[in-house]
């Protein structure tokens, strides 16, 4: 059995770069690796022989789209990659491409005589535009619809299977009316890098972790009026990643008592270990895996069905519908009030990374 491998993010570079870097690593060591396609690489045991990479011109593009609010910037990287890609495929017996980056590999794939598997990670574009869509109107936003959602409808038709992380990525692919077969593999956590720490933590101070990028997708604005409505003066909030949310939201919320912004962050693993818990209300993602990382920082998790987690409510920690400022509030109130509660959900999302998600050996 041999298997091509297409994802135009940097391999092995974080995110999704991670997540592929792990699949393709089990198929490596068991010899089902013919060739590795991506938009760059950092050196692993993959063999240098068989990576075919754009490189710098890669990282360029991308770097470039980050400031591109239309998004057109990283369409066009998405098409020239795959256009790329597809005279790098080679005849094999499975082809496997991330969605966004792979129509034309899919079909010159299929035309070799390869199966062709299409990894979506994310919930399907026409549910996930919906959700963005809805998400954005509340806030009085503007809003373009994606212009890479036709192209994964495409990509879906093309496929003859798609890989999906979690039962919300089913489902909005059975609310879209798709009829497709689906694989549904969760992802995986680094257990090894992601835990608790060895050390005390260096105060006692009560603090609730965001690790992601601080968008209105991932529910930002809602973690912030939830802390509005607590008031809490002994505790601190402090949300990891880079800032996109519209400036006009971020001054709604400037007189909030000890809400830190800290920006990007190479190594979340600190901030995992010294916080009290972690906060994700996402409104739409795949399955994410700053979840499963908290987790393996022995952290209980307070987020919603639509990140795609493996937390069970009321065990590692709490489930609330998307939107509902009450119950996120709620639920972040109760764990601050029960110690033993917290360490004890704590402990269970640490024995559930360590026993029911190592699926990446483990692993945006």
């Amino acid at each position: 059995m041999s298997v091509v491998y297409s994802i135009g993010a940097r391999f092995a570079g974080g995110g999704v770069g991670t997540t592929s870097y792990h699949a393709v690593q089990g198929l490596y060591r068991h010899r089902m690796l013919q060739r590795l396609i991506c938009g760059s690489y950092l050196t692993t045991e993959i063999p240098a022989t068989i990576v075919r990479a754009l490189g710098a011109l890669s990282r360029l593009w991308r770097k470039l789209a980050v400031f591109d609010r239309s998004n057109r910037i990283d369409h066009i990287y998405r098409v020239f990659y795959d256009r790329w890609a597809a005279r790098q495929v080679t005849e094999c017996w499975l082809f496997h491409g991330w969605s966004g980056y792979c129509l034309q590999s899919l079909k010159r794939a299929k035309a070799l005589g390869a199966t062709a598997v299409l990894d979506r990670a994310l919930a399907h574009p026409v549910r996930l535009n919906e959700l963005l869509q809805e998400e954005h109107a509340l806030w009085d936003l503007p809003f373009r619809w994606s212009v890479t959602a036709s192209r994964i409808q495409q990509e879906i038709a093309v496929a003859d299977y798609v890989v999906v992380p979690s039962d919300f990525v089913r489902e909005s692919f059975s609310e879209a009316g798709e009829t497709k077969d689906l694989i549904q593999i969760p992802f995986g956590v680094d257990t090894q890098r992601f835990r608790p720490s060895a050390q005390p933590r260096k105060d006692d101070t009560f603090r609730v972790l965001f690790v992601g990028l601080v968008s209105v997708r991932k529910g930002v604005p809602y973690l912030l009026e939830a802390w509005r409505q607590l008031r809490w003066r002994d505790a601190e909030l402090c949300i990891v990643g880079q800032n996109k949310l519209p400036a006009e939201l971020v001054r709604r919320y400037q007189d909030l008592t000890n809400v830190h912004f800290v920006g990007h962050v190479q190594d979340p693993v600190a901030s995992f270990q010294q916080a009290s818990l972690f906060a994700f209300p996402s409104i739409a993602e795949g399955s994410a895996l700053v979840t499963y990382e908290a987790l393996a920082c022995g952290l209980p998790v307070v987020t919603t069905p639509n990140s795609g987690s493996v937390v069970r409510d009321g065990v590692d920690g709490y489930i609330v519908p998307i939107r509902d400022v009450d119950a996120l509030a709620d639920r972040l109130e109760r764990l601050r009030a029960d110690n033993r509660m917290r360490q004890d959900m704590g402990k269970a999302g640490r024995a559930r990374a360590d026993v029911a998600v190592v699926g990446a050996g483990a692993d945006d």
